[in-house]
């Protein structure tokens, strides 16, 4: 059995979310042959350094061939469209259709349906991320999700939002927790100083970034205060993809030695800046997920004025206090440690409900569903 794994991205976000599947399968089982296909430098490093910690792995990192021409334009067409994913599916098309499966993390992976040569091939969707997005189109909640042969789930929560939206009702799923939470959990020390660490991390997405109606003020307030620390990491896009998001960051904004600005390196991606926070300040972002999986303070900015009690779309709400007005910012930094325990109880249960919780590692236990499913051609119901 020959299984690739595509990460075709010019930003190396979707890599935890797929590489450790990789080298868990290469050792579930060796007599396959198992490559990680990656567009990228970044991709490639990255997929290499997480494949470390995965002693007794077989699985290869090739190189993908982008376009020169892509390679060009590609800095100045991406704020718009993103050519470069379909540049290179089509230059490696005849790569592709050596395997008998593949795991990609991300909807444009779907074109290859469209190729004849691509026939033979299965196509298992990982996601990468695990937030709210409920009545957002996008990512798991994409209704494309069902042209893939499998879908692979982090938990119940996901499942049972999308059953509620009439998903799968003849696509196989299963539910097999979340890979990214193995990497490296050692908390970084950023700063020379006993401060509190927040973590402000808007989404890139337009309508729910927090970023055009508060981001310069939260900057303002955290380069004034004596009381914390600041890491200032938004989605890796918010910035890459100015154009279509809108968003500039002022060159006044540079790090110091209580601020740290980082608009997209690995660390944002790796969960080093999870790990090294205290609180969290966001929107939504699916990170928060990821950050309450070690259950702790978190703060909200409403961009939207919105009734989010009432709305799935935004779960992770219930996690700390809301800010709708700048001014209160302060308070609710305060009242966000304070009343953790008030919280605490709420991130615990939506921990348990969106990453499955299972003796084995996601990885493991995604490398056993990928397995079962190639061999069979069924999900078995431990995975369900």
């Amino acid at each position: 059995m020959r299984v690739g794994f595509l990460l075709n991205h010019y930003a190396p976000h979707q890599v935890p979310h797929v590489a450790p599947l990789a080298f868990a399968l290469s050792r579930f089982r060796q007599n396959w042959t198992v490559e990680l296909l990656c567009s990228t430098e970044a991709e490639r490093v990255f997929a290499e350094d997480i494949g470390g910690g995965y002693r007794g792995h077989s699985a290869r990192v090739r190189m993908l061939e982008t376009p020169p021409l892509t390679r060009l334009i590609d800095p100045l067409v991406r704020q718009v469209a993103f050519y470069r994913k379909r540049s290179v599916q089509s230059a490696n098309i005849g790569i592709f259709a050596e395997f008998d499966a593949l795991i990609v993390p991300e909807m444009t992976s779907l074109a290859l349906r469209e190729r004849p040569e691509m026939q033979g091939t299965k196509l298992i969707f990982t996601g990468h991320g695990a937030g709210d997005g409920y009545n957002q189109q996008v990512g798991m909640f994409d209704p494309r999700i069902d042209q893939f042969d499998l879908v692979m789930l982090p938990g119940t929560r996901i499942l049972r939002e999308l059953n509620a939206l009439g998903r799968f009702q003849t696509t196989p799923y299963a539910i097999a927790g979340y890979p990214k939470l193995e990497l490296n959990s050692a908390r970084p020390n950023l700063f020379d100083n006993d401060r509190p660490t927040v973590l402000y991390n808007p989404t890139q997405n337009r309508l729910a970034t927090s970023w055009h109606k508060f981001g310069t003020d939260v900057l303002d307030f955290f380069y004034a205060s004596q009381d914390y620390n600041l890491i200032f990491a938004p989605h890796v896009l918010l910035f890459r993809r100015a154009w279509s998001r809108g968003a500039r960051l002022p060159r006044r904004y540079r790090s110091t030695e209580t601020v740290r600005i980082d608009k997209g390196s690995r660390a944002s991606v790796d969960m080093s800046y999870l790990n090294a926070a205290d609180i969290y300040l966001g929107d939504l972002s699916s990170q928060v997920y990821e950050f309450i999986n070690q259950p702790r303070p978190c703060v909200f900015l409403d961009p939207i004025g919105v009734d989010h009690r009432s709305d799935p779309a935004f779960r992770s709400w219930s996690f700390g206090p809301v800010v709708r007005d700048i001014g209160d910012l302060k308070k609710a930094l305060a009242t966000s440690r304070e009343q953790f325990e008030s919280f605490h109880p709420l991130q615990q249960a939506a921990r348990d409900e969106n990453f499955a919780q299972a003796p084995q590692p996601a990885s493991v236990r995604g490398a056993e569903i990928i397995a079962g499913f190639l061999e069979t051609g069924e999900v078995a119901e431990q995975w369900r």
